[in-house]
């Protein structure tokens, strides 16, 4: 099977094209014949060396989600059978045209979805979901602030927000990417160019309940500033840098919590249970049209090296997509 490949940490020019093997089953695990791939921050970082796989994990194949069809299923397989449309997240390696997945960490694809806009989905609303709602535990009224919203999981975790009836407010560094993401329901957005943005929060909406955090770094003091009391901050993502200048004093004083979540590195069982949420809570709001997957563009496979550049340049609004049909 054709499997993109890093063997050198290196710019996009370092992705190259192999022949592997295909995948072996075990008995509760099903083959996917993959059509579609997203492309994420992880991806550039881990083609850079700079964000080693988890154990498990290919040592050399990209990729954390993937769509496409069931080609075989293991003996003890009973949710999936042959030519069932799935998608779904992966400890790595989904840049190659086979893949194996244990059956429960599979998710059906909706009959409304293509295989590109399924390939958008999972990476962006399994962790916004996560994020927002088994680590941050909104409800109906709170006030939400989005960092870098015009990203995948921004993007996600606003339209999640939103059906949940929350308040949602979004930075972001450029203008275009707040006015696209009013059509996804943000209510305010913020245009950060000096890295203050608390103030701001605080005159709109007195601060916010739930703050989630894609950007870390300095922006993180920004998010103890606006935090409300009891609040939650949920740092998912580390683009401006891995450290900030924490007032401590704010976080006693407003007794706010701050958690640090990630999916890659998850044991089995926790990435099985968020999948089987995502499954009963998002997917249904898919096939009723209440959530939208964002596909900015779709490249075919042999212009992978073109779609890390997108990615790279942040011009992107939404998610990138390779194609292995």
């Amino acid at each position: 099977m054709l499997a993109v490949v890093v063997k050198n940490a290196g710019g996009p020019e370092v992705l190259e094209f192999a022949e592997r093997a295909v995948p072996e089953l075990t008995s509760y695990e099903v083959l996917i014949r993959v059509k579609a791939v997203g492309v994420n921050r992880a991806d550039i970082l881990q083609r850079k060396g700079l964000y080693p796989p988890p154990k498990g994990s290919s040592p050399d194949v990209l990729g954390l989600e993937y769509a496409g069809v069931v080609e075989k299923v293991g003996a003890n397989v009973t949710l999936f059978k042959v030519g069932d449309r799935v998608f779904g997240l992966s400890g790595g390696g989904t840049y190659q045209e086979y893949l194996s997945m244990h059956e429960r960490l599979v998710a059906p694809v909706p009959e409304n979805l293509s295989f590109a806009e399924a390939a958008a989905i999972p990476e962006a609303f399994i962790t916004a979901y996560d994020a927002l709602n088994l680590q941050g535990g909104l409800t109906c009224g709170k006030t939400v602030l989005i960092s870098a919203v015009g990203s995948g999981v921004g993007l996600a975790a606003l339209q999640l927000a939103e059906s949940a009836g929350a308040h949602t407010i979004g930075t972001s560094r450029t203008a275009d990417k707040l006015e696209a993401a009013r059509a996804f329901g943000l209510k305010e957005g913020i245009l950060v160019s000096d890295g203050h943005f608390a103030d701001k929060v605080n005159d709109l909406a007195g601060g916010a309940d739930l703050v989630i955090e894609l950007v870390g770094g300095a922006y993180v003091e920004e998010d103890l500033k606006c935090i409300k009391s009891k609040g939650r901050i949920i740092l998912v993502g580390m683009l401006n840098g891995n450290k900030a200048a924490l007032n401590l004093g704010l976080l006693l004083s407003k007794r706010a919590q701050m958690i640090g979540t990630t999916l890659r590195a998850r044991p089995l069982e926790e990435k099985i249970a968020v999948t089987q949420a995502f499954i009963s809570e998002v997917i249904p709001r898919f096939k009723k049209g209440q959530l939208k997957a964002n596909v900015d563009k779709v490249f075919p496979v042999k212009e992978v090296a073109d779609a890390h550049r997108m990615m790279e340049s942040d011009s992107n609004f939404g998610k990138v997509v390779i194609s292995f049909e």
